[in-house]
């Protein structure tokens, strides 16, 4: 049995103003007796945020989405709103016009648990008033003891099943919305503040995917079906307050993974491999000045502060991350 939530859109959340499509922007608003369904959001943080993987009607990607718990009636003296909204973007909704007033949308939960974080991935379904499943929905909704268009389901309708495909086929994106929101927050020096739209589970779907689900160091990996033995390395440790933003990871097998952690090899500047004087693996010294590969799109690319970081705390220091090297 699944569990599923189901929201009737209204022409608020669509923009539109006294019935005509407005200039507004395009959301779900949530109810908050639905927030059990949705990862948590900080109450005493001004409008907290993070970003949530969905797969959209109408394609196999995994498109992430922003999160908002729109707060500032409880924080600000002045503060207008208390709710919580999924906002679309390009991405989950083509040209401001796919979804419409009265469609009624099916969120399916898929939860898995890497390396100890719960994954969830959100499938939307879309349904019309013309679809077959629309009448049994929109009575689900009806019956339902939350108000407003809003109803928490457990069953199985029988969707197709979009996730379970292997970690190759499910392309992800970060939307260009996002990507211009934190590079302006990173050249204006507040970094940290883009960071909080990342997680443990977010920061590998981008790394991974941005490298091709390929090790940038041996431009090879392992996969079958959803496994395989690529790692989202942190170039700056989390322990070293390391940020989950993407340009703060590589894709690392394994065993590249370790040796980076303890400090054995580390990147330059022009993105070639630094092996440490004192280490006799042959393996290693094999690749010392040898070019990793690299994501295509600069957004993603190891950010040199952070390779910089690693040069000076971690390399050669040959401990578990979370040690740093005394200045």
């Amino acid at each position: 049995m699944k569990e599923y939530y189901l929201k009737k859109l209204s022409g608020q959340e669509l923009g539109y103003r006294s019935g005509i499509p407005g200039g507004g922007g395009r959301y779900i608003y949530i109810s908050k007796d639905c927030l059990e369904f949705f990862p948590p959001l900080s109450e005493t943080t001004l409008n907290d945020s993070i970003l949530i993987p969905i797969i959209p009607p109408f394609s196999k990607e995994k498109v992430y989405s922003k999160f908002v718990y729109h707060n500032d009636k409880k924080i600000l003296e002045n503060g207008t709103r208390d709710e919580y909204r999924i906002y679309f973007n390009r991405s989950t909704d083509p040209d401001r016009s796919y979804y419409q007033i009265n469609d009624i949308l099916v969120f399916e939960k898929h939860e898995e648990n890497i390396d100890g974080d719960i994954l969830p991935t959100y499938v939307l379904n879309r349904f019309n008033e013309a679809s077959p499943l629309y009448e049994q929905l929109d009575n689900i909704i009806s019956e339902s003891k939350i108000r407003g268009g809003h109803a928490i389901y457990n069953g199985d309708f029988g969707f197709e099943d979009k996730i379970n495909e292997g970690p190759e086929k499910l392309n992800v994106i970060i939307p260009e919305e996002i990507k211009k929101e934190v590079n302006e927050k990173m050249s204006s020096g507040e970094a940290e503040m883009g960071a909080h739209l990342f997680n443990s589970i977010s920061f590998r779907d981008f790394v991974l995917n941005s490298y091709g689900y390929k090790c940038a160091i041996t431009k090879k990996s392992i996969v079958w079906k959803n496994l395989n033995n690529l790692e989202a390395a942190h170039i700056r440790p989390k322990a070293h307050s390391g940020t989950f933003l993407p340009c703060n990871g590589i894709a690392l097998s394994r065993d590249m993974h370790w040796a980076f952690d303890k400090g054995f090899i580390s990147i330059d500047d022009n993105y070639k491999i630094m092996v440490h004087k004192d280490i006799t693996s042959q393996l290693l010294k094999e690749l010392e000045g040898q070019q990793i590969s690299l994501p295509s799109e600069e957004f993603f690319k190891p950010n040199k502060e952070y390779l910089r970081y690693h040069r000076e705390k971690v390399f050669g220091l040959f401990l578990y991350s979370g040690s740093i090297r005394a200045v």
